[in-house]
């Protein structure tokens, strides 16, 4: 099947004295209509970076250099920044992780719905309003018409995260980008937020890109996950292959480093030993081998590229065999 957003090649780099120092190097996926992808890796690994860079989302000193992005038969990465704007918010929604920041502060929510189902939809003013109270009780808050005339202040920050997500999608978009969506909020609205999206997704049928650190997220959301470290995919996979059979090393520390209880009920972490190199500071070879427990002189001088492996695709000159792999995630 022809993919509805496909990724080649993409790079970031950070403009530091008018020198580009890599942030994200030779990323590559596709989504599939209807898909859920999750990107998953820790901190600095480039996930949200390369996830603002497919509707050129991001700020200087940070620069697209390079990559062909398209959206069905459209190539994202030629298009004009007048053109982009048509299709963020429209084509693409975008949900940010943190809501105060992504909605504006002096308008009221129904004036910021308005102006981005006028942007993108040709509607008549009353079926805008009719569309913005729907979509405000689609997403689960009370009182529709009291919210649309609320200001973003008034509103916590469960409430906004939902406004926000009925923004990304009220313009009816193909393909949904959500940027760490519940990691501004507490564990109690964690999981209302992660419902209401699972169940959006299944109403709208968009794709999705999920952005995240949270593996339980990935397991509740995602039909495949993309595992990115130091600015590369290293491992892709179905989401079930994933978490009983990964193939990298690095995946498999993530899994060993979720929280999970003993035998006498407590919580054991198996961290990964060190910290992932910083911006320009990668080492020869596989960014991974300093905290890998199988790194040899292969791994020290030669980056591995990503290889197909049983329904997988990792980067790893020594990958983990799909039985003995099964055996430590279990």
């Amino acid at each position: 099947m022809t993919p509805l957003l496909s990724v080649r090649g993409l790079e970031v780099a950070l403009i530091r004295d008018s020198q580009p120092v890599p942030v994200v190097a030779n990323v590559s996926f596709d989504v599939a209509a209807g898909e859920v992808l999750g990107i998953v890796g820790e901190s600095g690994a480039g996930k949200s970076v390369a996830g603002a860079a497919l509707i050129d989302l991001l700020s200087p000193p940070l620069r697209r250099t390079a990559g062909e992005i398209s959206l069905g038969a459209d190539r994202l990465d030629r298009m004009t920044p007048r053109q982009l704007r048509r299709v963020r918010g429209g084509r693409v929604g975008f949900i940010f992780q943190d809501p105060m920041t992504s909605l504006n502060p002096v308008l009221t929510i129904g004036r910021q719905m308005a102006d981005t189902m006028r942007a993108h939809l040709r509607l008549s003013r009353a079926e805008i309003r009719r569309r913005s109270l729907d979509w405000i009780e689609r997403v689960g808050l009370p009182d529709p018409p009291r919210v649309l005339d609320a200001a973003p202040h008034e509103l916590s920050g469960g409430q906004r995260q939902r406004v926000v997500i009925a923004l990304a999608l009220c313009a009816e978009p193909e393909l949904v980008i959500a940027d760490e969506p519940t990691t501004a909020l507490d564990v109690s609205v964690q999981a209302q937020i992660l419902t209401l999206l699972r169940r959006l997704h299944h109403e709208t049928g968009s794709a999705m890109i999920l952005i995240t650190h949270d593996l339980g997220v990935v397991a509740k959301m995602c039909d495949r996950v993309a595992v990115m470290y130091a600015g590369r995919i290293v491992e892709t996979a179905p989401t079930d292959r994933l978490f009983h059979a990964p193939r990298h090393h690095y995946t498999r520390g993530l899994l060993a480093a979720t929280p999970a209880p003993d035998a006498a009920g407590r919580m054991q972490v198996a961290a990964i030993p060190g910290q992932m190199p910083g911006v320009g500071d990668l080492p020869t070879g596989c960014a991974f081998h300093p905290r890998c427990p199988r790194a040899d002189a292969l791994c020290r001088e030669i980056r591995p590229e990503l290889t197909p492996m049983q329904g997988a695709l990792a980067a790893c000159h020594h990958p983990l065999n799909a039985a003995r792999a099964a055996e430590v995630t279990a």
